[in-house]
């Protein structure tokens, strides 16, 4: 019966994948970690774990906007290796009511410390899963000690196929854009996350924000991380950044490796990203109080917040 369910899942998911033009094993992976997910949402350790990174744009927009192989969240409590792996165990051993036929490998889960953004320690978790006869690897990477801002809300995952979808406390839009931008203004020439401009310019293009909002974010993560407000120019927006040869290469490869969509050069891309984020990172720079301005993603420019 088990061995039924794995074949008639892989088959759904081989169609998918062709139906989209999408890589199966790209696919068989995020089919083995949303149901990991699912299996979060429903366990004692929900709410000490926060989604973020790229699945967010699932919850944003139904779908993933790049191919991801992992899982990002946010971990409260104890960072102790040994700890995080007997919680992630713990989940992925658990029964659930439909069966989605996947056997999780726990005895082969392994946890290793990772320094994640702004020197905090992290936790990775990697082990793999069965789906039938198909071994799918997985990545789960958690973050502690960040702030939110504002808080995190409960958010539904749309479902893979027709199981039941997971709800978890994701990372509010604004914390995210924070995170990215603190990234890029700490690593400078030296980063090499292009996906983080990526995100940012999808952010930009598909979605409506506040300024006051936005600039609290930044402020709560840059004094989190322990980085000043500069009054002095951004590397990361300077005519020398933006027409790096190495930052352009890795640009053009990331676009290729993920098979995107996208002609903007990188010039374009970062004038693009400094045009949302500039005026915000100066309101802070000038110790002054928000302004009341939306940012319009189809104009791509702040305007003064209409009066409700």
């Amino acid at each position: 019966m088990a061995q039924d369910i794995a074949q008639s899942v892989r088959a759904r998911l081989l169609n998918k994948a062709k139906e989209g033009g999408e890589d199966y094993h790209t696919v068989l992976i995020q089919y083995a970690l949303q149901r990991f997910l699912y299996r979060l949402s429903i366990s004692d350790f929900s709410e000490q774990f926060l989604l973020k990174g790229s699945w967010l744009f699932v919850v944003w927009h139904d779908s993933l906007h790049r191919p991801t192989r992992d899982v990002d969240l946010l971990g409260y409590g104890s960072n102790d290796v040994d700890e995080v792996l007997l919680v992630f165990k713990t989940v992925a051993d658990l029964t659930v009511d439909k069966s989605d036929g996947l056997v999780f490998e726990t005895a082969l889960f392994k946890a290793t410390k990772i320094k994640k953004e702004g020197d905090y320690q992290g936790v990775r978790i990697s082990g793999k899963a069965k789906l039938g006869q198909a071994i799918i690897p997985l990545q789960i990477d958690i973050g502690f000690g960040d702030v939110v801002t504002p808080n995190a809300e409960y958010a539904e995952l749309p479902g893979f196929l027709d199981f039941p979808s997971p709800k978890l406390k994701v990372y509010p839009v604004y914390t995210v854009i924070a995170e990215k931008f603190h990234a890029m203004v700490f690593l400078g020439l030296s980063n090499s996350r292009m996906k983080d401009f990526y995100d940012l310019l999808t952010i930009a293009q598909t979605m409506s924000l506040t300024m006051d909002d936005l600039q609290q974010a930044i402020t709560a993560t840059f004094d989190r991380r322990k980085m000043a407000v500069s009054d002095s120019k951004l590397m990361v927006f300077s005519d020398a950044y933006k027409t790096d040869e190495g930052k352009s290469t890795q640009w053009d490869a990331f676009i290729r490796k993920n098979n995107l969509q996208l002609t903007d050069d990188f010039v374009a891309i970062v004038e693009k990203i400094q045009q949302f984020l500039q005026p915000v990172y100066q309101q802070i720079n000038l110790n002054k109080t928000p302004l009341q301005k939306q940012w319009n993603h189809s104009k791509c420019c702040w305007e003064v917040k209409e009066k409700t």
